[in-house]
């Protein structure tokens, strides 16, 4: 078959030359149909201009972020803020609320009785002093004082209004005040220092006060060598004063 189809060719270029010759001005019209299917091809591009995206560029609107600037408007809530403070403040307690004493009698004053009023050591007297005071500072008599043993009592009034007196020999006491001498009421009170009648008891700066000693030193020197000096022969003074 093939060697059937060359010379059919053959045949045919050899009849008619010319038209075989022809062929080559013929062949451009296929190729002419081609560039106008490739001018269809460019339209599209055009189509890009249609894209939305260039709307997109409408995305600033959402840019409304700016309205949150709003914001500062919320600032004026904080000034109020010192305000509450103000009313945090407790308010004082009126001064009528004083606290309830917890004794019927307190201790005003005491102290050691000064050596030139107790006519010096040799005869110097042995004495406790005593002084009974109402709630104002008045001089109150019927009240019994006494020591803390029980041993001694007495009733103020009985040396001068508002005093009395209770001998101290060779040995110590507390005093406190015990009842009202007409209704017997008892009494709460305070108890004194314990009063002696020996230096040996007896503070530095009570003897200082009261010119046995000159200061602290003379003091020690007197208790390490002298402690026997006014043996005997301390007094002390004690002020008692009602608590209400």
């Amino acid at each position: 078959m093939l060697i059937i189809s060359f010379l059919f060719i053959y045949l045919l270029t050899a009849c008619n030359p010319t038209p075989l010759v022809a062929l080559p001005t013929d062949i451009p019209s296929p190729t002419a149909t081609v560039t106008s299917t490739a001018t269809p091809t460019v339209t599209p591009t055009a189509t890009f201009t249609l894209t939305p995206r260039p709307t997109a560029t409408a995305t600033p609107t959402a840019t409304t972020t700016p309205t949150s600037t709003a914001s500062p408007t919320v600032t004026p809530t904080a000034t109020p803020r010192p305000s509450p403070t103000a009313t945090a403040i407790p308010p004082t307690p009126p001064p009528t609320q004083t606290p309830t004493p917890s004794v019927d009698f307190r201790i005003a004053s005491w102290r050691l009785w000064p050596l030139a009023l107790n006519s010096g050591c040799a005869k110097g007297m042995h004495t406790i002093f005593i002084t009974v005071l109402d709630v104002n500072g008045n001089l109150l008599d019927g009240v019994v004082v006494g020591d803390t043993w029980n041993n001694v009592e007495e009733v103020s009034g009985h040396k001068g209004a508002g005093k009395t007196e209770i001998n101290l020999w060779a040995n110590t006491m507390e005093m406190i005040i015990k009842r009202d001498v007409t209704s017997g009421q008892p009494y709460t009170s305070e108890k004194s220092f314990p009063f002696s009648s020996y230096m040996t008891t007896i503070p530095d700066e009570q003897m200082i006060q009261a010119g046995y000693c000159a200061n602290d030193l003379a003091c020690k020197w007197k208790r390490e060598n002298e402690s026997y000096y006014c043996g005997g022969h301390y007094s002390w003074e004690v002020i008692f004063q009602k608590t209400h």
